[in-house]
């Protein structure tokens, strides 16, 4: 019975580990997504990718780990199918980003105003650095 207990105990403990230790809760809808930047006063972090790119999960995971920090406090985070019509429409109509290479990231304002933008594979050094080049423009007073 002892055993059992401790067994249960351990899982309760990992479960709630795992749960703290994901990342935030990702919008799949990106006008779900602009919308809830926009009534909260947030950042948008979008990334445009699919399930089946390595690149994109590579962003995901550093994101879920917390190697790239999105604080809830100050960000609504939009993880969005390129392969939905609907959504690759209203994502090229109002972010531009260069390259070709999945996923593509853009940081935004809470109005949907891009602030920096990157195509392709990237380290958690360099996501870091956008999102503090984002939130420089941010503060800084746009002309």
């Amino acid at each position: 019975m002892k055993k059992l207990i401790g067994i249960i105990t351990t899982m309760a403990v990992l479960g709630i580990a795992v749960t703290f230790a994901k990342g935030p809760e990702a919008e799949t809808n990106l006008n779900a997504a602009l919308a809830k930047a926009k009534k909260e006063g947030k950042m948008l972090f979008v990334q445009f990718g699919r399930e089946s790119c390595g690149n994109c999960q590579a962003l995901k995971g550093m994101i879920s780990a917390g190697d790239v920090k999105l604080s809830e406090r100050s960000f609504v985070y939009a993880d969005v199918n390129c392969d939905d019509r609907a959504t690759s429409q209203l994502f090229r109509s109002k972010f531009k980003v260069e390259g070709r290479m999945l996923p593509f990231v853009v940081i935004a304002d809470a109005d949907g105003k891009q602030l920096a933008a990157r195509s392709g594979y990237g380290d958690a050094d360099e996501f870091r650095k956008l999102i503090k080049d984002a939130q420089k423009k941010l503060k800084t007073p746009q002309k």
